[in-house]
């Protein structure tokens, strides 16, 4: 789309008001740089978001049948960075296994980045330093049982965390026991042996604001600031919108009417009209804008 600006009605998790931007290609600027001839772009009548990154809790992409309509379907619900699960079923041949894993997603018509998720019993150092290393914002230790917290080297863990300081957070298949609160067992494991995780339990497709400043994925990504991507949705301000009841916007489950990823459109009115495949995105520093 090249050299614009626009003003809108922002609405994000920390604040909602009148703002303006401006954006070079694929990435919003602070101000108007070199040669190019900066467009207006009137957005009256919509309210702006920064693209969602969500994560593919609900529908996940590697047990999906559809992976292509799955992926759509992300981009239609406002999704500009999907962070895809990838279960870890190998003590010996995990490097391997995430090679394939990654080259067999050069598809993607979206940008995405790889999340780890480890059995508690074969979480090792080697994989904390691992997966750091490819770029990965955080890693999940998924327990089916809290015994299996207390068998893990939690020591070991943390001084591999040391190398890139990856966080970590916790998924649970424990569903039917709810007498075990494995959130409290969680953040008694990381205050004792001085983890670092994620701050938020991240039971929703959507990450919090916190855990994309944590992960290290914010400012590049989930928010509208110079030096990030271009991404964003425009909702029409219309009745049919869903207000909180302080008159709020919520936009986690409203449909966005059109998503901008890279400063490029991908969807307008719930139909794909760029299916051009997205990048792999990495994590250069954890925890750098906490």
């Amino acid at each position: 789309m090249g050299a614009y600006w626009f003003q809108g009605l922002i609405e994000d998790d920390s604040e909602s008001g009148f703002r303006e931007f401006t954006v070079l290609k694929d990435k919003f600027v602070r101000d108007r740089i070199g040669r190019e001839s900066y467009k207006y772009m009137a957005l009256d009548g919509f309210r702006v978001t920064a693209g969602h990154v969500m994560m593919d809790r609900k529908e996940p992409l590697a047990s999906s049948s559809t992976r292509m309509k799955t992926a759509e379907n992300y981009i239609k619900r406002g999704c500009t960075l999907l962070l895809i699960q990838h279960l870890v079923t190998s003590l010996r041949h995990f490097r391997a296994h995430y090679d394939h894993f990654l080259n067999n997603l050069q598809w993607m018509p979206l940008d995405y980045m790889i999340i780890p998720v480890i059995p508690g019993k074969w979480v090792r150092p080697e994989m904390i330093r691992f997966f750091a290393r490819k770029g990965s914002p955080f890693l999940c230790i998924e327990v089916q049982s809290k015994e299996e917290l207390s068998g893990i080297c939690w020591e070991w863990i943390v001084q591999a965390q040391a190398y890139k300081r990856m966080p970590l957070t916790l998924f649970v298949k424990d569903s039917g026991n709810t007498s075990n609160n494995y959130s409290e067992m969680w953040s008694s494991l990381s205050e004792q042996y001085g983890m670092i995780k994620l701050t938020d339990v991240q039971d929703d497709e959507v990450l919090s604001s916190q855990n994309l400043r944590d992960s290290g994925i914010y400012p590049g990504k989930g928010g509208m600031v110079p030096g990030g991507q271009a991404d964003y949705n425009l909702y029409r301000i219309d009745q049919d919108r869903k207000f909180a009841e302080q008159g709020d916007f919520i936009y986690h489950s409203a449909v966005p009417n059109v998503t901008v990823m890279n400063g490029q459109v991908k969807q307008v009115n719930q139909k794909l009209i760029d299916r051009k495949p997205g990048s792999h995105r990495k994590v250069k520093i954890h925890k750098h804008f906490v």
